[in-house]
């Protein structure tokens, strides 16, 4: 019934009730009394209108809902009269709900909400293993050739795709744009069980070499390049250069997450969300490699009941079948692994995920034993009010639903401003978002984050509000009634249940300071390692060249050296150097070294990340040369190399390494390269371990499309960017240079996760601090006050007010003590959870821990010192005169 309705039934009862209280009133006149006499009469022989509505609507069935609403009023009322206690419970309510539920949404968004595609629990991603590289790469994108051969003979797929995804130059010369392409193979449609909005897929023939120029653009693109032009099918776009014709156009409500294949395992750009899927097309050389290039994203669509063990032992079947009839010199140990295609996507993210879940629900949890104290306190000043219900009648359940009722109030406003404020760190928090945790796109807050807000507020409610019930529904009236003052000490029971509270949210903050200080501690010895590299007043630029005008190698050699030329010569620079990747963005590509006159097996020879630079690269970063020195623009065309420590001694252990001579492809068609340096090991793929085997060739033997420029200068570089975009397009207006900026801000998003992480843990360490502070401060405060008469007595028998600084100070910092020891036992006993995320930091670290402990006995110390003043200051007469 709606409310209107039920306000019109009542208005009308209302009348019905007055109509017959007027009819008896006038049978009574009738009878020969006065209407004063009357009235009296006629409502004695009517009864308690009142009752007799309440009657009624309990036969309605309204009762409860009045009784609901009364509360709240009642409770709304309540509230009011006491502000400062409201203000505080509702926002310590709201800061916990709200953190919960902002953390919440982050852990469901990239967790637990289905993949946006149909049937998403059936899409696999499918990887490769090589038992002889398996030191390095437990795991491995996906050969064509295996791919191809799987599709051939599976039974456990429906359908199966590769793809790539990366940025190429898109639309006319001189525009610069870069967007976010997706190169896959057909079956990337069936196995998504995605069809484009408008026009068509691309079909098994166009994914074949000269037929692979169609595109087709996702929502976004086709509305931001092209305004949503309907007629956009069939129409020619430039894409990497060259002409594409638009087939069809994907729905709105598509979003492909962002991949990782070979070449960008490792690394720490923000890929461009994907704008065109273009046919992934491969070479009849490429398919005829028995091995092949390891290189693509493995997806596929499970068949109906069959279960990932089973695809697997399958898939596994099918690679030693492979590996069998591989050739003599690539002979190699081959295996597969299926995984969810979501689970593959969170990855390494899962225990940060669920550590920072963990942090937040106990500084939820601190805020719900604060908001039980400040609720306790408050009880046993409405002792009075209930025993008087209860000598009245009231039933146990009744006072339960009165002791609750304002503690049900807090925490609805409580949740509704933690909705708010979840709704506001949301946005903001997506903003921060290391590259691994933003691979689904816009992050909000929705109906499943709100209705994280209502159970917790909910669960907030019967977590603060049972404890002042129980003890409220316990209450003795005459026990009470017949106290002789109000301000009576307080109960032994209900001191100690204060101090286990007090404990508990102390346990949790050091708990998390502890976490805090060691992810802390673990960012600033990251921050200090020796990278080997320097990053001062260096910029790195990108550059990515269309592969239409720079087809090839010497092309592109060609373009990068004039650009080096031209920027070299700007005022300021004091080295220009190019690099297939930037320090801490990617590894590099992978190749196994033969040195000359090892006659092994392809897969039993030293993988090795090889990166094509100029140069200039080791001066331009500070790289330090430790024999030999590097080749120079005058060697161009010659098969030179350095390579790194490791490298070296793995290569020729014992040897001097110079001017020896190795191969990266075949023997009988490339002229090996002869090593004339040696660098330095350094981290430059990663600060948190040394890099592994390194090769350095000449830029003008390999150079791809995607390339990297260090510009060391004695400016600041904010001030060099738009001189070296401008100098790049000076040569070529059709090359998109997406990226320029310092190179620390590289090596600062290298270790943006740990420092997400370490923000979010700080901050809840931070907030966890302040409310135990305030709630010890609020216990202790309440227990002087509890205790005024006793310390007045304390003080008139001869104590000094030292001692009742000693006494209350005592009282407050034992809670924090034990509470500090179990905090540190918990921290340890979860100690290999948060293990993984350390570096060079124990987790058992005793400093750490003294310091964490240190840290709460400061905050309870100075919690403890107001209440202690105020106990000190009490004047023993007045004390002694109070009821």
């Amino acid at each position: 019934m709606k409310g209107w309705q039920i306000r019109k039934r009542d208005a009308d009862l209302e009348r019905e009730l007055q109509s017959d209280l007027e009819l008896e009133e006038e049978e009574q006149r009738a009878n020969g009394l006065s209407a004063e006499e009357a009235h009296r009469a006629a409502r004695r022989a009517f009864g308690n209108t009142t009752l007799i509505r309440e009657h009624i609507h309990e036969a309605w069935g309204w009762a409860p809902v009045e009784r609901i609403l009364q509360d709240a009023r009642y409770a709304i009322r309540q509230l009011w009269r006491a502000p400062g206690f409201s203000i505080v419970v509702m926002l310590t309510l709201a800061l916990g709900i709200g953190a919960t539920t902002a953390i919440f949404t982050l852990v469901y968004d990239v967790m637990l909400r289905p993949l946006p595609f149909a049937q998403p629990d059936r899409i696999v991603t499918i990887e490769e293993k090589v038992a002889e590289w398996s030191n390095l790469y437990p795991a491995l994108p996906v050969s064509a050739n295996h791919f191809t051969f799987w599709q051939q003979h599976n039974r456990s797929f429906d359908s199966m795709a590769v793809m790539q995804q990366g940025s190429v130059p898109f639309g006319a010369s001189g525009r610069s744009l870069q967007v976010g392409a997706l190169w896959a193979t057909p079956g990337i449609f069936s196995v998504l069980r995605v069809q484009p909005e408008l026009g068509r897929q691309f079909t098994v023939d166009e994914a074949q070499q000269g037929h692979e120029h169609v595109a087709v653009l996702t929502y976004d693109l086709w509305h931001e390049q092209f305004a949503g032009d309907p007629h956009i099918l069939s129409k020619t776009i430039l894409v990497n250069g060259f002409p594409y014709s638009v087939i069809g156009v994907m729905p709105k409500s598509f979003h492909m997450p962002s991949i990782q294949t070979m070449a960008t395992i490792g690394s720490t750009n923000h890929e461009l969300p994907i704008g065109i899927l273009v046919p992934l097309a491969f070479s009849k050389e490429r398919l005829a490699e028995e091995m092949g290039d390891l290189n693509y994203f493995g997806l596929a669509r499970l068949k109906t009941g069959t279960s990932i063990a089973v695809a697997n032992a399958e898939l596994n079947a099918l690679q030693h079948t492979i590996a069998a009839n591989l050739p003599a010199d690539e002979k190699a140990t081959l295996s597969a692994q299926i995984m969810p295609f979501q689970e593959k996507l969170v990855g390494n993210s899962r225990q940060p995920l669920m550590i920072l879940l963990g942090a937040v629900m106990g500084l939820l949890l601190v805020g719900c034993v604060n908001v039980t104290n400040l609720l306790l306190s408050r009880a046993v000043s409405q002792k009075r009010q209930m025993a008087v219900a209860a000598a009245l009648g009231a039933s146990r359940a009744e006072l339960v639903r009165m002791a609750i009722r304002e503690t049900a109030v807090l925490a609805v406003m409580g949740g509704g401003l933690g909705v708010l404020l979840a709704a506001s760190i949301v946005p903001g928090m997506q903003r921060y978002l290391p590259p691994a945790l933003n691979f689904r796109g816009p992050l909000h807050l929705d109906w499943v984050g709100v209705g994280c807000a209502l159970f917790l507020a909910v669960l907030a409610t019967l977590a603060a509000g049972a404890a002042p019930a129980f003890m409220i529904s316990r209450t003795a009236p005459q026990e009470v009634l017949h106290s002789d003052s109000r301000l009576t000490s307080e109960s032994l029971g209900s001191r100690r249940a204060r101090r286990f509270l007090v404990g508990t949210e102390v346990a949790v903050s050091v708990a998390l300071v502890l976490m805090t200080a060691m992810l802390t501690a673990s960012l600033v010895k990251l921050m200090d390692v020796d990278s080997g590299f320097t990053t001062e007043r260096t910029i790195a630029a990108t550059v990515n060249l269309p592969s239409e005008s720079y087809r090839d190698d010497q092309h592109r050699a060609a373009f990068y050296r004039e650009v080096l030329e031209r920027i070299n010569g700007l005022p300021g620079v004091e080295h220009a150097a190019f690099t297939s990747t930037l320090p801490l963005t990617a590894g590099g590509w992978g190749l196994m070294a033969r040195v000359t006159g090892d006659s092994r097996p392809v897969t039993q020879l030293p993988l090795e990340t090889v990166r094509s630079v100029s140069p200039q690269y080791f001066s331009g970063i500070g790289l330090r040369m430790i024999a030999g020195k590097s080749f120079g623009e005058d060697d161009w065309g010659k098969n030179l190399a350095l390579v790194s420590e490791k490298t070296a001694k793995t290569l020729w252990p014992g040897k001097d390494p110079l001017g020896r001579q190795f191969n990266l492809e075949d023997p009988a068609t490339e002229k090996p390269f002869t090593v004339v340096g040696v660098v330095a090991d350094a981290r430059t793929v990663s600060l948190a371990k040394p890099d592994p085997m390194l090769i350095y060739v000449p830029y003008w033997y390999r150079c791809e499309s995607m390339g990297g420029l260090i510009i060391r200068t004695h400016q600041d570089p904010s001030e060099m960017a738009d001189a070296i975009r401008q100098t790049i397009w000076s040569i070529d207006r059709g090359v998109p240079v997406p990226t320029v900026r310092a190179l620390g801000g590289i090596v600062a998003d290298s270790i943006a996760n740990r420092r997400f992480e370490m923000d979010l843990l700080l901050l809840f360490a931070v907030s966890a601090l302040f409310l135990a502070g305030l709630g010890i401060y609020g216990v202790l405060t309440y227990s002087v006050s509890q205790r005024y008469r006793e310390m007045g007595l304390r003080l008139a028998l001869g104590a000094q007010r030292t001692n009742l600084y000693w006494l209350i100070l005592t009282d407050g910092l034992l809670p924090v003590g034990l509470g500090a020891v179990a905090g540190i036992a918990v921290a340890f006993g979860s100690a290999r959870m948060v293990s993984g995320l350390l570096f060079q930091v124990s987790p058992y670290d005793p400093v750490l821990s003294v310091g964490a402990v240190g840290v709460l006995l400061a905050v309870g110390t100075i919690a403890c010192l107001l209440p202690a003043r105020r106990a000190a200051a009490v004047e023993p007469m007045q004390a002694l005169r109070t009821e």
